[in-house]
Protein backbone atom coordinates (compact mmCIF):
# COMPACT_ATOMS: atom_id res chain seq x y z
CA UNK A 1 0.00 0.00 0.00
CA UNK A 2 2.79 2.41 0.87
CA UNK A 3 4.50 1.95 -2.49
CA UNK A 4 1.21 2.41 -4.33
CA UNK A 5 0.47 5.60 -2.37
CA UNK A 6 3.90 7.11 -3.07
CA UNK A 7 3.86 6.19 -6.77
CA UNK A 8 0.37 7.62 -7.28
CA UNK A 9 1.06 10.72 -5.17
CA UNK A 10 4.30 11.78 -6.81
CA UNK A 11 3.30 10.54 -10.25
CA UNK A 12 0.20 12.73 -10.33
CA UNK A 13 2.08 15.73 -8.90
CA UNK A 14 4.70 15.45 -11.65
CA UNK A 15 1.95 15.02 -14.25
CA UNK A 16 0.40 18.31 -13.13
CA UNK A 17 -2.83 16.87 -11.73
CA UNK A 18 -4.56 19.40 -9.40
CA UNK A 19 -3.38 18.92 -5.83
CA UNK A 20 -6.81 18.15 -4.35
CA UNK A 21 -7.35 15.41 -6.94
CA UNK A 22 -3.84 14.09 -6.35
CA UNK A 23 -4.43 13.78 -2.61
CA UNK A 24 -7.86 12.18 -2.91
CA UNK A 25 -7.15 9.81 -5.79
CA UNK A 26 -3.78 8.60 -4.51
CA UNK A 27 -5.29 7.92 -1.07
CA UNK A 28 -8.31 6.15 -2.53
CA UNK A 29 -6.12 4.12 -4.87
CA UNK A 30 -3.86 2.94 -2.05
CA UNK A 31 -6.81 1.97 0.17
CA UNK A 32 -8.61 0.10 -2.58
CA UNK A 33 -5.40 -1.64 -3.67
CA UNK A 34 -4.94 -2.93 -0.16
CA UNK A 35 -8.62 -3.81 0.13
CA UNK A 36 -8.74 -2.01 3.46
CA UNK A 37 -11.94 0.00 3.13
CA UNK A 38 -14.62 0.78 0.60
CA UNK A 39 -15.26 3.96 -1.30
CA UNK A 40 -18.01 5.09 1.08
CA UNK A 41 -15.51 5.27 3.97
CA UNK A 42 -13.33 7.64 1.95
CA UNK A 43 -16.28 9.98 1.37
CA UNK A 44 -17.15 9.86 5.06
CA UNK A 45 -13.56 10.72 5.96
CA UNK A 46 -13.55 13.70 3.59
CA UNK A 47 -16.74 15.04 5.17
CA UNK A 48 -15.36 14.50 8.68
CA UNK A 49 -12.21 16.41 7.70
CA UNK A 50 -14.11 19.66 7.17
CA UNK A 51 -16.99 19.07 9.60
CA UNK A 52 -15.26 21.06 12.33
CA UNK A 53 -16.29 24.37 13.86
CA UNK A 54 -12.73 25.75 13.87
CA UNK A 55 -12.36 25.19 10.12
CA UNK A 56 -15.23 27.60 9.46
CA UNK A 57 -12.89 30.46 10.44
CA UNK A 58 -10.86 29.87 7.27
CA UNK A 59 -13.52 30.82 4.66
CA UNK A 60 -14.64 33.81 6.74
CA UNK A 61 -11.12 35.23 7.01
CA UNK A 62 -10.48 34.60 3.31
CA UNK A 63 -13.68 36.42 2.35
CA UNK A 64 -12.80 39.29 4.69
CA UNK A 65 -9.34 39.57 3.08
CA UNK A 66 -10.84 39.65 -0.43
CA UNK A 67 -13.20 42.47 0.58
CA UNK A 68 -10.39 44.56 2.08
CA UNK A 69 -8.08 43.93 -0.87
CA UNK A 70 -10.60 45.66 -3.14
CA UNK A 71 -11.64 48.38 -0.71
CA UNK A 72 -10.29 51.42 1.10
CA UNK A 73 -8.99 49.85 4.31
CA UNK A 74 -5.48 49.16 2.98
CA UNK A 75 -5.05 52.73 1.74
CA UNK A 76 -6.05 54.23 5.08
CA UNK A 77 -3.67 51.96 6.97
CA UNK A 78 -0.83 53.13 4.75
CA UNK A 79 -1.72 56.78 5.33
CA UNK A 80 -1.58 56.48 9.11
CA UNK A 81 1.68 54.50 9.03
CA UNK A 82 3.23 57.05 6.67
CA UNK A 83 2.16 59.92 8.92
CA UNK A 84 3.82 58.37 11.99
CA UNK A 85 6.94 56.79 10.43
CA UNK A 86 7.55 58.66 7.15
CA UNK A 87 10.02 61.18 8.65
CA UNK A 88 12.43 58.47 9.88
CA UNK A 89 15.35 57.09 7.86
CA UNK A 90 13.75 54.34 5.83
CA UNK A 91 10.40 55.71 6.97
CA UNK A 92 8.40 54.62 3.94
CA UNK A 93 9.89 51.13 4.13
CA UNK A 94 9.13 50.95 7.86
CA UNK A 95 5.60 52.24 7.22
CA UNK A 96 5.16 49.50 4.62
CA UNK A 97 6.23 46.85 7.12
CA UNK A 98 3.91 48.18 9.83
CA UNK A 99 1.00 48.45 7.37
CA UNK A 100 1.47 44.82 6.32
CA UNK A 101 1.63 43.75 9.96
CA UNK A 102 -1.64 45.54 10.65
CA UNK A 103 -3.25 44.18 7.49
CA UNK A 104 -2.12 40.70 8.53
CA UNK A 105 -3.78 41.20 11.92
CA UNK A 106 -7.01 41.84 10.04
CA UNK A 107 -6.93 39.33 7.21
CA UNK A 108 -4.42 36.57 7.85
CA UNK A 109 -3.71 36.33 4.11
CA UNK A 110 -0.29 37.27 2.71
CA UNK A 111 -1.21 37.51 -0.95
CA UNK A 112 -4.11 39.82 -0.12
CA UNK A 113 -1.63 42.22 1.51
CA UNK A 114 0.31 42.45 -1.76
CA UNK A 115 -2.87 43.49 -3.55
CA UNK A 116 -4.26 45.85 -0.91
CA UNK A 117 -1.02 47.47 0.27
CA UNK A 118 1.63 46.72 -2.33
CA UNK A 119 0.29 48.66 -5.29
CA UNK A 120 -0.01 51.86 -3.23
CA UNK A 121 3.31 51.81 -1.36
CA UNK A 122 5.26 50.77 -4.47
CA UNK A 123 4.41 54.11 -6.11
CA UNK A 124 5.26 56.01 -2.91
CA UNK A 125 8.62 54.27 -2.54
CA UNK A 126 9.56 54.97 -6.14
CA UNK A 127 8.75 58.64 -5.59
CA UNK A 128 10.87 58.52 -2.42
CA UNK A 129 13.98 57.43 -4.40
CA UNK A 130 14.00 53.85 -3.16
CA UNK A 131 15.60 51.34 -5.51
CA UNK A 132 13.01 49.38 -7.46
CA UNK A 133 14.50 46.00 -6.52
CA UNK A 134 14.52 46.90 -2.83
CA UNK A 135 10.94 48.16 -3.01
CA UNK A 136 9.63 45.02 -4.71
CA UNK A 137 11.56 42.73 -2.37
CA UNK A 138 10.39 44.54 0.76
CA UNK A 139 6.73 44.61 -0.23
CA UNK A 140 6.62 40.93 -1.18
CA UNK A 141 8.48 39.95 2.00
CA UNK A 142 6.52 42.07 4.47
CA UNK A 143 3.25 40.80 3.01
CA UNK A 144 4.20 37.27 4.11
CA UNK A 145 4.13 38.49 7.74
CA UNK A 146 0.36 38.08 7.49
CA UNK A 147 0.99 34.34 7.68
CA UNK A 148 2.43 34.79 11.19
CA UNK A 149 0.28 37.57 12.62
CA UNK A 150 -3.08 36.27 13.87
CA UNK A 151 -5.57 35.43 12.51
CA UNK A 152 -3.27 33.22 10.44
CA UNK A 153 -5.00 30.68 8.22
CA UNK A 154 -1.92 28.44 8.32
CA UNK A 155 -2.11 28.29 12.13
CA UNK A 156 -5.80 27.37 12.00
CA UNK A 157 -5.05 24.48 9.64
CA UNK A 158 -2.12 23.40 11.84
CA UNK A 159 -4.33 23.41 14.94
CA UNK A 160 -6.95 21.37 13.10
CA UNK A 161 -4.34 18.67 12.44
CA UNK A 162 -2.42 18.63 15.73
CA UNK A 163 -5.14 19.57 18.19
CA UNK A 164 -3.18 22.51 19.61
CA UNK A 165 -5.02 25.56 20.93
CA UNK A 166 -5.66 28.11 18.19
CA UNK A 167 -5.38 30.93 20.72
CA UNK A 168 -1.95 29.74 21.88
CA UNK A 169 -0.75 29.40 18.29
CA UNK A 170 -2.02 32.89 17.51
CA UNK A 171 -0.08 34.34 20.45
CA UNK A 172 3.09 32.59 19.27
CA UNK A 173 2.51 33.89 15.76
CA UNK A 174 2.00 37.42 17.07
CA UNK A 175 5.34 37.25 18.87
CA UNK A 176 7.07 35.80 15.83
CA UNK A 177 5.52 38.28 13.42
CA UNK A 178 6.50 41.28 15.54
CA UNK A 179 10.10 40.05 15.85
CA UNK A 180 10.32 39.34 12.12
CA UNK A 181 8.80 42.75 11.37
CA UNK A 182 11.30 44.46 13.69
CA UNK A 183 14.19 42.80 11.85
CA UNK A 184 12.84 44.11 8.53
CA UNK A 185 12.42 47.60 10.01
CA UNK A 186 16.03 47.62 11.22
CA UNK A 187 17.24 46.45 7.81
CA UNK A 188 15.18 49.16 6.11
CA UNK A 189 16.63 51.81 8.43
CA UNK A 190 20.21 50.70 7.74
CA UNK A 191 19.55 50.45 4.00
CA UNK A 192 18.18 54.00 3.90
CA UNK A 193 21.13 55.38 5.89
CA UNK A 194 23.70 53.63 3.68
CA UNK A 195 21.97 54.63 0.43
CA UNK A 196 21.36 58.16 1.76
CA UNK A 197 17.69 58.07 0.86
CA UNK A 198 16.06 61.41 1.75
CA UNK A 199 13.52 61.43 4.55
CA UNK A 200 10.05 62.89 4.32
CA UNK A 201 9.12 66.06 6.22
CA UNK A 202 7.91 65.26 9.71
CA UNK A 203 4.12 65.29 9.71
CA UNK A 204 2.64 67.70 12.26
CA UNK A 205 0.55 66.18 15.01
CA UNK A 206 -2.60 67.62 13.47
CA UNK A 207 -1.93 65.66 10.28
CA UNK A 208 -1.12 62.52 12.26
CA UNK A 209 -4.32 62.78 14.25
CA UNK A 210 -6.31 63.32 11.06
CA UNK A 211 -4.79 60.19 9.48
CA UNK A 212 -5.41 58.24 12.67
CA UNK A 213 -9.01 59.43 12.85
CA UNK A 214 -9.63 58.46 9.23
CA UNK A 215 -8.24 54.97 9.87
CA UNK A 216 -9.91 54.32 13.23
CA UNK A 217 -12.67 52.22 11.72
CA UNK A 218 -10.08 50.17 9.83
CA UNK A 219 -8.02 49.66 12.97
CA UNK A 220 -11.20 48.72 14.79
CA UNK A 221 -11.10 45.42 12.90
CA UNK A 222 -8.06 44.40 14.97
CA UNK A 223 -9.94 45.13 18.19
CA UNK A 224 -12.86 43.03 17.00
CA UNK A 225 -10.73 40.04 16.01
CA UNK A 226 -7.97 39.91 18.63
CA UNK A 227 -9.94 41.62 21.39
CA UNK A 228 -12.88 39.32 20.84
CA UNK A 229 -10.74 36.17 20.86
CA UNK A 230 -8.43 36.97 23.77
CA UNK A 231 -11.08 38.78 25.73
CA UNK A 232 -13.08 35.56 25.82
CA UNK A 233 -16.01 37.22 24.05
CA UNK A 234 -16.01 34.98 20.98
CA UNK A 235 -14.14 32.14 19.31
CA UNK A 236 -11.84 32.58 16.31
CA UNK A 237 -14.64 31.38 14.03
CA UNK A 238 -17.16 33.82 15.46
CA UNK A 239 -14.63 36.65 15.29
CA UNK A 240 -14.03 35.83 11.61
CA UNK A 241 -17.75 36.00 10.84
CA UNK A 242 -18.12 39.32 12.69
CA UNK A 243 -15.06 40.67 10.81
CA UNK A 244 -16.70 39.87 7.47
CA UNK A 245 -19.88 41.76 8.38
CA UNK A 246 -17.82 44.65 9.76
CA UNK A 247 -15.68 44.87 6.61
CA UNK A 248 -18.75 44.90 4.36
CA UNK A 249 -20.43 47.66 6.39
CA UNK A 250 -17.27 49.80 6.52
CA UNK A 251 -16.43 49.46 2.83
CA UNK A 252 -19.99 49.78 1.50
CA UNK A 253 -21.71 52.13 3.94
CA UNK A 254 -18.96 54.30 5.43
CA UNK A 255 -16.15 54.43 2.84
CA UNK A 256 -18.47 53.68 -0.11
CA UNK A 257 -15.54 52.04 -1.87
CA UNK A 258 -17.45 48.91 -2.90
CA UNK A 259 -20.80 48.82 -4.66
CA UNK A 260 -23.34 46.00 -4.30
CA UNK A 261 -22.40 44.81 -7.78
CA UNK A 262 -18.69 44.74 -6.85
CA UNK A 263 -19.48 42.87 -3.64
CA UNK A 264 -21.30 40.23 -5.68
CA UNK A 265 -18.29 39.63 -7.91
CA UNK A 266 -15.93 39.63 -4.91
CA UNK A 267 -18.19 37.04 -3.27
CA UNK A 268 -18.18 34.84 -6.37
CA UNK A 269 -14.40 34.99 -6.70
CA UNK A 270 -13.93 34.36 -2.99
CA UNK A 271 -16.37 31.44 -3.06
CA UNK A 272 -14.36 29.80 -5.85
CA UNK A 273 -11.13 30.10 -3.88
CA UNK A 274 -12.74 28.94 -0.64
CA UNK A 275 -14.34 25.94 -2.38
CA UNK A 276 -10.99 24.82 -3.74
CA UNK A 277 -9.38 25.15 -0.31
CA UNK A 278 -12.16 23.25 1.47
CA UNK A 279 -11.91 20.42 -1.07
CA UNK A 280 -8.17 20.46 -0.48
CA UNK A 281 -8.66 20.20 3.29
CA UNK A 282 -11.10 17.32 2.81
CA UNK A 283 -8.71 15.47 0.50
CA UNK A 284 -5.82 16.16 2.85
CA UNK A 285 -7.70 14.64 5.76
CA UNK A 286 -8.06 11.43 3.74
CA UNK A 287 -4.32 11.38 3.03
CA UNK A 288 -3.58 11.95 6.72
CA UNK A 289 -5.92 9.09 7.62
CA UNK A 290 -4.28 6.78 5.08
CA UNK A 291 -0.79 7.62 6.36
CA UNK A 292 -1.98 6.83 9.90
CA UNK A 293 -3.37 3.47 8.77
CA UNK A 294 -0.06 2.68 7.08
CA UNK A 295 1.82 3.96 10.15
CA UNK A 296 4.05 6.14 7.95
CA UNK A 297 4.65 8.79 10.64
CA UNK A 298 5.66 6.08 13.13
CA UNK A 299 7.90 4.49 10.50
CA UNK A 300 9.61 7.81 9.83
CA UNK A 301 9.98 8.43 13.56
CA UNK A 302 11.62 5.01 13.98
CA UNK A 303 13.99 5.69 11.08
CA UNK A 304 15.07 8.95 12.72
CA UNK A 305 14.87 7.59 16.25
CA UNK A 306 18.62 7.92 16.79
CA UNK A 307 18.84 11.40 15.32
CA UNK A 308 19.15 14.52 17.45
CA UNK A 309 16.44 17.16 17.54
CA UNK A 310 18.71 19.47 15.54
CA UNK A 311 18.96 17.01 12.66
CA UNK A 312 15.19 16.42 12.69
CA UNK A 313 14.45 20.15 12.85
CA UNK A 314 16.84 20.89 9.97
CA UNK A 315 15.23 18.12 7.93
CA UNK A 316 11.77 19.56 8.62
CA UNK A 317 13.02 22.99 7.54
CA UNK A 318 14.36 21.61 4.27
CA UNK A 319 11.12 19.74 3.58
CA UNK A 320 8.92 22.80 4.11
CA UNK A 321 11.28 25.19 2.31
CA UNK A 322 11.22 22.98 -0.76
CA UNK A 323 7.46 22.42 -0.47
CA UNK A 324 6.90 26.18 -0.24
CA UNK A 325 8.68 26.64 -3.56
CA UNK A 326 6.26 24.39 -5.39
CA UNK A 327 2.87 24.39 -3.65
CA UNK A 328 0.84 26.97 -1.75
CA UNK A 329 1.32 27.22 2.04
CA UNK A 330 -2.10 25.82 2.94
CA UNK A 331 -1.49 22.70 0.84
CA UNK A 332 1.92 22.22 2.44
CA UNK A 333 0.43 22.35 5.95
CA UNK A 334 -2.37 19.94 5.07
CA UNK A 335 -0.09 17.40 3.35
CA UNK A 336 3.11 17.51 5.40
CA UNK A 337 2.22 18.35 9.01
CA UNK A 338 0.55 14.95 9.65
CA UNK A 339 3.77 13.30 8.49
CA UNK A 340 6.38 15.37 10.38
CA UNK A 341 4.45 16.20 13.56
CA UNK A 342 4.81 12.77 15.23
CA UNK A 343 8.52 12.75 14.35
CA UNK A 344 9.03 16.18 15.94
CA UNK A 345 7.15 15.08 19.03
CA UNK A 346 9.33 11.97 19.30
CA UNK A 347 12.53 14.03 19.58
CA UNK A 348 11.03 16.57 21.97
CA UNK A 349 10.41 19.54 19.67
CA UNK A 350 7.75 21.81 21.15
CA UNK A 351 4.56 21.77 19.07
CA UNK A 352 4.01 25.54 19.29
CA UNK A 353 7.59 26.31 18.32
CA UNK A 354 7.31 23.82 15.45
CA UNK A 355 4.22 25.62 14.15
CA UNK A 356 5.97 29.00 14.04
CA UNK A 357 9.07 27.57 12.37
CA UNK A 358 6.91 25.81 9.77
CA UNK A 359 4.98 29.00 9.01
CA UNK A 360 8.21 31.00 8.62
CA UNK A 361 9.49 28.32 6.23
CA UNK A 362 6.32 28.62 4.16
CA UNK A 363 6.57 32.41 4.22
CA UNK A 364 10.07 32.09 2.75
CA UNK A 365 8.74 29.59 0.22
CA UNK A 366 6.25 32.18 -1.01
CA UNK A 367 9.24 34.30 -2.08
CA UNK A 368 11.45 31.57 -3.47
CA UNK A 369 11.77 30.68 -7.17
CA UNK A 370 10.69 28.83 -9.17
CA UNK A 371 7.08 28.83 -8.00
CA UNK A 372 6.87 31.12 -4.96
CA UNK A 373 3.24 32.28 -4.83
CA UNK A 374 4.01 35.92 -3.99
CA UNK A 375 6.34 36.20 -6.98
CA UNK A 376 3.46 35.52 -9.35
CA UNK A 377 1.08 37.77 -7.43
CA UNK A 378 3.75 40.48 -7.70
CA UNK A 379 4.03 40.12 -11.49
CA UNK A 380 0.30 40.83 -11.71
CA UNK A 381 0.14 43.71 -9.20
CA UNK A 382 3.31 45.54 -10.26
CA UNK A 383 3.16 44.70 -13.98
CA UNK A 384 6.71 43.36 -13.87
CA UNK A 385 8.22 40.25 -15.40
CA UNK A 386 9.27 37.32 -13.23
CA UNK A 387 12.95 38.04 -13.97
CA UNK A 388 12.55 41.65 -12.81
CA UNK A 389 11.02 40.67 -9.47
CA UNK A 390 13.27 37.78 -8.41
CA UNK A 391 16.53 39.79 -7.91
CA UNK A 392 14.76 42.08 -5.44
CA UNK A 393 13.63 39.29 -3.14
CA UNK A 394 16.96 37.44 -2.95
CA UNK A 395 18.49 39.61 -0.14
CA UNK A 396 15.24 39.31 1.82
CA UNK A 397 15.28 35.52 1.44
CA UNK A 398 18.73 35.57 3.02
CA UNK A 399 17.49 37.72 5.92
CA UNK A 400 14.45 35.47 6.35
CA UNK A 401 16.60 32.32 6.54
CA UNK A 402 18.71 33.94 9.27
CA UNK A 403 15.52 34.81 11.18
CA UNK A 404 14.33 31.22 10.69
CA UNK A 405 17.50 29.82 12.25
CA UNK A 406 17.12 32.10 15.26
CA UNK A 407 13.56 30.83 15.80
CA UNK A 408 14.79 27.27 15.45
CA UNK A 409 17.60 27.53 18.01
CA UNK A 410 15.97 30.00 20.43
CA UNK A 411 12.58 28.59 21.52
CA UNK A 412 11.79 31.71 23.57
CA UNK A 413 11.30 33.69 20.35
CA UNK A 414 8.09 31.75 19.75
CA UNK A 415 7.23 30.58 23.27
CA UNK A 416 7.78 33.60 25.54
CA UNK A 417 4.29 35.11 25.11
CA UNK A 418 2.43 31.76 25.17
CA UNK A 419 4.25 30.82 28.39
CA UNK A 420 3.49 34.23 29.84
CA UNK A 421 -0.27 33.88 29.43
CA UNK A 422 -0.40 30.14 30.17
Amino acid sequence: MTVVLMVLLFGMLVAGVPIYMTLALSSAGALMWGGTVGGEAIIQRMIAGIDKFSIMAVPFFMFCADIMAQGEIGKRLINVCKAFFGHMHGGLAIATTVACLIFGAISGAGSAAVVAVGGIVYVLMKEGNYDEKFSLGLILTTSTLAMLIPPSIAYILYANITGDSINTLFISGLEGGLIFGLVLCVYSYLYARIKKIPVLPKAPWAERMKALKESLLSLGMIVIILGGIYGGICTATEAAAIACVYAILIEMVVYRSISPRQLFFISVKSAQTISMLMILIAAGSVLSWVMTIMQLPQLLANMLGGASWIVVFLLINVIFLIAGMFIDPNSAVIVLVPLVFPVAQAVGINSIQLATVIVINLAIGMLTPPFGLNLFVGTSVFKKSFSEIVPGVLPFIGISVIVLLFFMFIPALSLALPNLIA
